[in-house]
């Protein structure tokens, strides 16, 4: 169906070359570029245009005096427009004529050439849903910004007790008072959503807003379910807010969250500043002030004067020009969203190492709430100014700024991770493969027994790098960095049970299960197998080693390429 689809598009945009009245003042707020969104054939079947077109920009641009471009699937083309006081649009090329609408920010293409199909448009920036005349609707609806927290952590997120985060969303309601909310942090964007959830409106709650429930969907790593989420704005102490809460479980990693938000372009002059998202003063209302839509990532479009250029202890912020290649940026993207393990450990210049060139500094501040300075960086194509890396760095130690938070502008995350995940993979394999062979390695040991049975032990011995692992005792692992506690790192967990099938309790779980070459591990012959479970992907290597004991060797968010450190310490090990 994709592949017809598009073809009849692209045969219908190549019927003719390209060719009114002139329109659009200088200051025409409806000037702008207007990105494709969907497309039907009889107005009840609807795709997205992102889906028929692998590849190419599907957009309008309505330029000054009535001229503009039309693209579709990366074919783009010249066009003249008109636009009505009622919202009618009139797009033509030569002798061809395309008629729509243009609304709240949307264009709707009623025909297209002469065709009769529909194709929608939305201006660049724009929020999602556009007001309908139900004023609930119309509260709800629309771009969201706020700050979330976290309390009550266990397990991994132990010490990130209080830690606390700006968050955008958009929430998008419809006539059937169902839809969804989205929302994304300092480390994520638009394009790579921290939740987003299906959910429900109901009239009844404790003011005139109603309440919004949570039907399904997803938070960071886990599912929501219906209710786990139930908005009452009618319970805050202030107007235009609302709160969202719940509980984050995943086997032993626990803490509960709060995320607030108002409406973009909402003033919090009515809350103390203790009670304001961090980046409100310096990066929020700046963009207010100059009239500007929510961007697709916090952080993003900073005006270049908000902040201040400040020292940390002393010493100037380093900084270059941040020029990168397209590739570089998407590429360096992967590698700290999907391959670095220990990317809140990173330091700005191994993060200016990987990319070869020193960021662009944007701005440094002290954040009153972390008490911490901050500095903010961009990695830039040099292909495209708009795509670029968004990085947030914390002084935690006396002049040592590690990744704190980092975000993408101008292109899709996604799409770069299913690019270049198997390059940047490959790639930092042959890196770790040259710093195994450099650095040396130590002896390491560890006893590990049953749950409840402290008499049966497997007794593991290994050769590990000098530098960049540690045991970590209570979870039995070794972990893949210095600090055993490190949040995010990739770790080798052993775990001892009676036999080999007691690994299998969970196995209805495994998502993407794959049996794989055995291996032999300490003379010993072990079951090879690959799979996704409680948000991690394992390597999973399995064995009876006696009749009463059968060990797990798990390789969590780890590859095992050859020459790399968890292949050498894999065989190294020696197992009594």
């Amino acid at each position: 169906m994709k592949k017809v689809l598009s073809l009849v598009m692209i045969l219908i945009l190549s019927l003719t070359a390209c060719g009114g009245k002139g329109g659009g003042a200088s200051d025409d707020p409806n000037l702008g570029k207007y990105i494709g969104e969907e497309y039907s054939g009889d107005g009840s079947n609807w795709f997205s245009l992102s889906e028929i077109f692998d590849e190419g920009e599907s957009y309008i641009e309505l330029k000054d005096g009535g001229k503009g471009v039309f693209c579709l699937g990366g074919d783009a083309t010249d066009i003249k427009w008109t636009l009505e006081s009622d919202g009618t649009l009139k797009l033509n090329r030569d002798s061809l004529e395309s008629n729509g609408t243009l609304k709240d920010g949307m264009i709707t293409l009623t025909d297209l050439w002469g065709n009769e199909v529909t194709i929608t448009f939305r201006k660049e920036g724009g929020s999602e849903a556009a007001a309908t005349g139900d004023a609930l609707l119309d509260w709800w609806n629309g771009d969201w910004y706020g700050w979330w927290t976290m309390s009550s952590c266990s397990g991994g997120y132990e010490d990130m007790e209080g830690e606390w985060w700006d968050i955008c969303g958009s929430i998008d309601i419809g006539a059937d008072k169902t839809g969804t909310v989205k929302l994304w942090d300092e480390d994520y964007s638009k394009d790579d959503l921290m939740a987003e959830a299906s959910v429900s409106l109901s009239t009844s709650g404790t003011g005139e807003h109603g309440t919004l429930t949570s039907e399904s969907g997803h938070f960071t790593d886990v599912d929501l379910e219906h209710a786990d989420w139930i908005i009452d704005p009618g319970l805050e102490d202030y107007e235009n807010l609302i709160r969202i809460d719940g509980w984050y479980e995943n086997g032993d990693d626990e803490f509960y969250y709060e995320i607030y938000l108002r409406p973009w372009g909402t003033v919090w002059d009515d809350m103390d500043e203790d009670s304001r998202p961090n980046l409100y003063s310096s990066w929020y209302l700046p963009l207010i002030e100059a009239g500007k839509s929510m961007p697709d990532a916090v952080g993003a479009d900073a005006p270049a004067d908000s902040g201040n250029a400040g020292t940390a202890a002393g010493k100037s912020a380093p900084g270059g020009t941040g020029i990168v290649t397209e590739e570089q940026v998407q590429k360096g993207y992967v590698w700290m969203n999907e391959v670095n393990n220990n990317i809140f450990d990173t330091t700005y210049e191994e993060i200016a190492d990987y990319f070869g060139v020193e960021g662009k500094f944007v701005k440094e501040e002290y954040s009153d709430h972390m008490k911490r300075n901050q500095r903010y960086y961009k990695w830039i194509s040099k292909d495209d100014e708009n795509h670029f890396i968004y990085v947030n760095f914390a002084e935690k130690e006396p002049n040592v700024f590690t990744v704190s938070a980092y975000n993408t502008s101008g292109f899709s995350g996604t799409e770069a991770i299913e690019k270049y995940l198997d390059t940047v993979k490959a790639e930092a394999a042959e890196a770790d493969k040259a710093a195994v062979a450099s650095e040396g390695t130590k002896d390491f040991s560890a006893t590990v027994t049953q749950f409840a049975h402290d008499d049966v032990l497997v007794k593991i011995t290994a050769k590990i790098p000098k530098s960049g692992w540690s045991y970590d005792e209570k979870k039995k692992c070794l972990v893949a960095n210095d600090d055993p506690s490190a949040f995010g790192a990739g770790a080798i967990d052993f775990e001892v049970r009676a036999k080999v099938e007691d690994f299998d309790y969970y196995k209805d779980d495994f998502e993407n299960y794959k049996d794989i070459a055995d291996r032999k591990i300490g003379g010993i012959t072990f079951h090879g197998r690959t799979y996704k479970h409680i948000g991690y992907d394992w390597i999973e290597y399995v064995a009876q080693i006696d009749d009463g004991r059968a060990l797990s060797i798990g390789l969590r968010k780890l590859d095992c390429a050859p020459g790399t450190a968890p292949d050498a310490i894999l065989s190294s090990m020696t197992i009594k």
